[in-house]
């Protein structure tokens, strides 16, 4: 298929229309690699695909990722080592990977389509295991990564307090208030400094790293940690090149993963293609026509363009069967060129396994679409209107064959109307000896007339109300539709005399032509008359139906509503039995045999009755052991216990009190629960998703108070926005100097 025709159908705002619902920009790149079905078994498979996943759709849940692709290529080469942002990028596709399988596996045993899907989103645990194991929540290299990390970093920290103890003796000194502009650390150059007054500068013995811009501030590293800043220095480089080596480990192992990583990746992309494709079917109303050998169908069908941009589209009917051909006619305005392009728009989207705004219907699968639609003046080429149509019908008409679809709008025009009507007339019979399917609209006179007689094409047009000269954008089969020139002429004034001449002027055909006209009319609104009976039978049949459904419901209701009454009795008659029970037997082990038996009784009646559902922040237990309930989703549970998170079927789990330690509980789950996250370097995007992320699990896990490092730019902002919005923050306030001043912020989850 050429890519003119699909740019004369629109078919690329569509696509547009589907990146915005994208969660990813690699998303666009898998787009453009997709192609029109022209063979029906693949097309088939398709539909059947996108199908089974519009109908489970909402439980994958995605969010926003990254394009992995280069970090994957990058894995394999030799020597290579990916950054630390480029595997926590990975590991967060890793984990939709692992996720969307998760979703989509419940599925396929009754969606066997989705199978094929599965069978390419492979298992990392390995590629997880080793992230997991050696970068923290924060997105740091842990000191747990290599036992030489761990020494540097031990080496580091113990000559940070050293240096720090040193420069608070001179935060403390007598004259610190004189000497100083500040009373904090600071680090300047990867040292650590003070901030001295610019005029005392001379009153304490050091290096100078920088001024304040107002230049108030001098930075000044004083003699006494000079040699510790120096270690520090060589220690933090040997930290670096430690931490790269632990990388290059990681890329290695990514690097044997490569070829299931990417099949896995691509799979994903579809995934977010997929959903895209869903919200854009809900948004059109999507159906699926069926695959027809020889029939063009499309019921109630509205162009996929108009639906986005006008409040309200007239629905057309669009038929082709028994004959291939079909010229619509009529006037100006009146939806021809729409409903041409509906068809052609309609027949692409299809064979694109998309959805298509119709109540029902059915297309063939085509080899090609062709289209000559529009002003294709071409002043680069010097091409007048006219010769421009020419042009691109002499390039597609060799092409044509059975199986395509071949489209006309305006057919003749732009040239003298008789010789344009005899070249549109030998375009026809030359697609009807190629056996194409043709949808035409015209003007001239001569080529409806051809239409009226031939039995290869169907004449229809576009209705127009008289007394308004409004169209209503429906089309009439068997009809053919004038240009209504003297009606519109006489609207705006044309006068009486000037209308009579040129009716005199007609030539005799047209009267032929006029004659033939007002008979299909009449039988039209004969056919019209039929068809409104038909279709007040069937809003009969609707009612009925209807009706039956109430029926069904209430029936529904009323036996719920025995079943819920029988239940209530039955706890009654239990409780009688109860009260006899204690009249007539005075020993009191025997009541409390009655008693527990009533008891086990009324247990078992009420789990029938209700049984509440399990919620976050509920006790649960499991094989004789308590936890806390994180997150549901459908038939599985996350659990903390002990602050080891599990994922546990909803069944196995029931409902417990919180245990009488549950304080010391919250207390040891807080311990090991991280109470600070970094959010600098990362994106807003992803910094705004791991905070919320981090909120929600220190909340359920009843911690009281976190820290969230974002610095002192554009991220600070909108991190302060959003904890000021959340119901999630009882409290928050910038830190303290000691606890890194304005580049944190303390969090509050419950009322200090």
């Amino acid at each position: 298929m050429r890519e003119k025709d699909f740019s004369h159908l629109e078919l690329w705002k569509v696509f547009e229309r589907l990146k915005g619902y994208f969660n990813s920009k690699a998303t666009e790149k898998f787009l453009q690699t997709l192609k029109p079905y022209t063979d029906v078994e693949g097309l088939r498979q398709e539909i059947q695909l996108v199908e089974d996943f519009l109908a489970v759709e909402e439980s994958l849940v995605l969010y926003p990722f990254g394009d992995i692709e280069p970090y994957i290529k990058k894995s394999v080469l030799q020597d290579a080592t990916l950054s630390l942002e480029e595997i926590l990028e990975i590991y967060k596709v890793i984990k939709l990977i692992r996720d969307a399988r998760r979703a989509l596996g419940a599925h396929v045993p009754l969606r066997k389509s989705l199978g094929n899907l599965l069978k390419t989103l492979h298992h990392f645990p390995q590629i997880e295991g080793i992230i997991e194991s050696t970068i923290d929540q924060r997105g740091f290299v842990k000191d747990s990564a290599s036992q030489e990390l761990a020494t540097i970093r031990k080496k580091i920290r113990d000559l940070e307090k050293e240096v720090t103890k040193r420069l608070e003796n001179i935060l403390n000194r007598p004259d610190a208030d004189r000497l100083l502009s500040d009373r904090i650390i600071t680090i300047r150059n990867n040292r650590y400094v003070l901030p001295v007054k610019t005029t005392e500068i001379n009153k304490i013995v050091g290096i100078v790293h920088g001024t304040s811009s107002s230049g108030y501030t001098t930075y000044l590293e004083p003699h006494s940690v000079v040699e510790l800043n120096n270690r520090l220095v060589v220690l933090k480089e040997e930290e670096e090149e430690e931490v790269k080596k632990v990388l290059k480990r990681i890329t290695s192992y990514i690097g044997e993963f490569s070829t299931k990583l990417m099949s896995a990746y691509y799979t994903l992309l579809k995934l977010d293609y997929l959903k895209a494709v869903a919200r854009f079917s809900k948004e059109i109303g999507g159906k699926f026509p069926k695959i027809s050998d020889a029939k063009i169908y499309l019921k109630s069908v509205r162009h996929p363009l108009l639906v986005f941009t006008k409040d309200h589209v007239v629905p057309i009917d669009i038929k082709i069967e028994g004959k291939r051909g079909f010229v619509l006619t009529g006037p100006n305005t009146g939806g021809k060129t729409v409903a041409l392009k509906t068809l052609g728009l309609c027949a692409l989207m299809f064979q694109f396994a998309l959805p298509l705004p119709i109540e029902e219907g059915e297309l063939p699968v085509f080899e090609g679409i062709y289209t000559d639609i529009g002003d294709e003046q071409s002043i680069e080429q010097n091409l007048s209107t006219f010769s421009a149509h020419v042009s691109n019908l002499a390039e597609f008409l060799p092409l044509v064959n059975e199986k395509s679809l071949v489209l006309l709008d305006e057919l003749g025009a732009g040239t003298d109307p008789m010789e344009g009507s005899a070249l549109s007339i030998g375009v026809l019979e030359y697609l009807k000896d190629k056996n194409a399917y043709v949808f035409a609209t015209t003007h001239h006179t001569p080529v409806k007339l051809y239409a009226l007689e031939s039995d290869y094409y169907t004449p229809a047009s576009v209705s127009f109300d008289k007394e308004t000269l409004e169209p209503t954008y429906h089309i009439l089969y068997d009809a053919v539709g004038s240009s209504m020139a003297f009606e519109i002429a006489k609207r705006f004034g044309m006068p009486g005399e000037v209308l009579e001449y040129a009716r005199k002027k007609m030539p005799a055909e047209f009267e032929k032509f006029s004659k033939a006209k007002e008979d299909l009319e009449g039988l039209i609104k004969e056919y019209q008359k039929k068809l409104k009976e038909v279709e007040q039978a069937k809003e009969g049949l609707e009612r009925m139906k209807a009706e039956y459904s109430s029926l069904l419901a209430l029936s529904e209701e009323v036996k719920e509503k025995a079943y819920r009454e029988g239940m209530s009795r039955a706890l009654q008659y239990l409780q009688e039995i109860e009260r006899e029970a204690e009249e007539l037997l005075k020993s009191a082990r025997e009541r409390q045999k009655i008693k527990q038996f009533v008891k086990e009784k009324k247990q078992e009646v009420m789990k029938e009755l209700k049984e509440e559902p399990v919620k976050v922040g509920d006790w649960v237990e499991f094989m004789g052991s308590k936890g806390r309930v994180l997150e549901v989703r459908e038939d599985k549970v996350q659990v903390s216990f002990g602050g080891v998170k599990a994922w546990v079927e909803k069944q196995k789990l029931k409902k417990a009190h919180p245990p009488v330690e549950q304080e010391e509980y919250s207390l040891e789950v807080n311990k090991r629960f991280p109470t600070e996250i970094n959010l600098i370097g990362l994106s807003t995007e992803e910094a705004l998703y791991r905070l919320e992320s981090f909120l929600k699990e220190a909340k359920a896990l009843g911690v009281k108070s976190v820290k969230v490092i974002h610095g002192t730019g554009v991220l600070k902002r909108v991190v302060e926005d959003f904890l000021e919005g959340s119901e999630l923050v009882v409290f928050r306030r910038e830190g303290y100097p000691r606890e890194g001043g304005a580049g944190v912020s303390v969090v509050f989850l419950e009322k200090p």
